[in-house]
């Protein structure tokens, strides 16, 4: 009796290990979730998108529209090209604002925040009554902000 009682104990140990030993070895099946992260995953590295593009279209896909996340607009990739760019200079606090103020600005609006940039400081240039090289030297230094400029 005790013999059919040890056998039987061991059976149950042995069922209990088979169905416990792929959960403990790490060999469970992946979720639904898993396994579409896993999927979406797959399809934006064949894509080759990253960044911004990746994460939209990662969302878009597990959301379960095939796979087909919408485009960066104009707007959002001059935005991830702008935090690049202060990242790589080390911006930071207000000097970062502005930076990104400016370079988030469509093209066209850049150019004519130039040219009035640069109509000030002519204009500031021309009021100091500074001769032709000072005037390059001031409008130059005015533009690029440096202590050439400010008259210093």
């Amino acid at each position: 009796m005790k013999i059919e009682f040890s056998i039987l104990a061991a059976a149950a140990a042995v069922l209990l290990l088979a169905f416990q030993a792929p959960r403990a070895l790490g060999a469970e099946e992946l979720k639904a979730h898993q396994q579409q992260m896993k999927v979406c995953n797959g399809q934006a590295d064949k894509k080759g998108l990253d960044g911004g593009e990746r994460n939209h279209f990662m969302r878009a896909c597990l959301k379960g529209k095939n796979g087909n996340g919408h485009k960066l607009t104009a707007q959002q990739k001059r935005s991830e090209a702008c935090n690049s760019r202060a990242r790589d200079k080390g911006l930071e606090g207000a000097e970062r604002r502005g930076f990104m103020s400016e370079c988030e600005k469509p093209p066209v609006q850049q150019q004519v925040a130039e040219k009035q940039k640069l109509r000030g400081c002519e204009r500031r240039a021309k009021g100091r009554r500074l001769d032709a090289e000072e005037t390059r030297k001031y409008v130059y230094g005015c533009m690029n902000g440096s202590a050439a400029g400010t008259g210093s």
